[in-house]
């Protein structure tokens, strides 16, 4: 792992947050930009708390640290998934993207959490179109911004399923100068296990890819397929009392270096991140607070101009039906203005009773309401 999760760590980790589904988000909070923390609960399972470090790693945690005030890609979190079950997770193999959807009776929501380049926490509707992203930008190839449509970067070999030619045609093809560089980037392997492939393929990871002979190049994909078949076992590794590392399993990279394992990967990355290491968010300088704030006001604002147009909406279909029916509500109100002279509203009011148009006389109020 090092510094972020690889596409191999989150396919273990996956199956691990299966055992959340059919759970509901309680509650989300946030720590600066860099965290979010779900809070998820199952009947008959208790609690759960999702912590997500951006860019970085995904885990369950047995502690939370969280900001008092809600940032507003927070409080939009609330407003579109608490109180939703989490239907499905999985990962978008070989991508280092994990897909949540949650549903409602009458609703579903797509969650993309990117855990490349800066990492991102990415909020669909059920057709994919963006609603809020924690971080916005334009790309050449794809934008992540509200209103556009979700796409991801597709890889073009996928580590999991490579067969001997596509191994043959990514390393020869390779626009790289060490081998360990073309497995890391154009494989998504990640540096560790890349520099763990080249250890068990007997391959000095800085050999130009476009000079490894075919024998060696069966090799290499032997020590893929027994990397990515390896089953779970996880590891901190530690150096001179320092935690460096949190595996999955076992590397001859780290051989002759301490290790404690763990139960589950969850468990192995909580201790790590929880517990050994000091993981200080980076502070928000005056200007992203002044941005959040002028976020949140504009989608007060907007909000509220919704609610505007709709009562507008409401009171010209008001005013058409009045219109239309003008003399016969012209011909009541001058019947009651006369009625007044003689009659008090009591006796208006008995007068009335069981009339065709006029449903109710409020006495206190002194007002009347018809049907037209």
């Amino acid at each position: 792992m090092t510094k972020q999760l690889g596409s191999l760590e989150i396919n273990f980790l996956v199956n691990e947050f299966k055992e959340l589904e059919g759970s509901r988000i309680d509650k989300i909070h946030n720590l600066g930009k860099e965290e979010i923390y779900i809070n998820f609960y199952k009947s008959g399972e208790g609690k759960k708390l999702l912590r997500i470090i951006l860019s970085k790693s995904i885990f369950f945690s047995d502690s939370k640290v969280s900001d008092d005030t809600p940032s507003a890609f927070c409080m939009a979190l609330r407003k579109k998934l608490e109180g939703k079950i989490l239907d499905k997770i999985e990962q978008l193999k070989p991508e280092r993207i994990i897909k949540l959807v949650f549903a409602s009776k009458d609703d579903k929501n797509n969650v993309y959490l990117e855990f490349f380049g800066k990492g991102n926490f990415i909020l669909c509707d059920s057709e994919n179109i963006i609603f809020d992203a924690l971080i916005k930008h334009k790309f050449r190839e794809r934008s992540i911004l509200p209103k556009q449509e979700y796409k991801f970067p597709d890889m073009k070999y996928d580590l999991f399923k490579i067969s001997e030619k596509q191994i043959r045609e990514m390393i020869h093809g390779s626009k790289k100068d060490k081998l360990v560089t073309a497995l890391a980037t154009e494989l998504g392997l990640g540096g560790v296990y890349s520099e763990e492939v080249c250890l068990l393929s007997g391959i000095d990871k800085k050999t130009n890819p476009k000079t490894i002979e075919e024998k060696r190049i069966t090799l290499i994909l032997d020590s893929i397929k027994k990397i990515t078949n390896k089953k779970i076992k996880p590891f901190i590794v530690y150096e001179e009392g320092q935690a460096l590392d949190v595996i999955p399993f076992d590397l001859e990279l780290y051989k002759a270096k301490d290790k404690k394992s763990f139960e589950s990967f969850n468990g192995a990355l909580n201790q790590y991140f929880t517990h050994e290491i000091k993981y200080v968010k980076k502070k928000e300088s005056k200007y992203e607070k002044q941005i959040e704030e002028l976020q949140r006001i504009v989608k007060e604002q907007e909000e509220t101009m919704k609610s505007l147009e709709n009562k507008a909406k409401d009171n010209r279909e008001k005013g058409d039906l009045i219109y239309s029916k003008y003399s016969k509500i012209d011909g009541i109100i001058s019947e009651i203005n006369k009625a007044k002279e003689k009659f008090s509203w009591e006796e208006i009011k008995k007068k009335l009773k069981g009339h065709k148009i006029v449903k109710d006389v409020d006495v206190k109020d002194k007002k009347i309401t018809v049907e037209v």
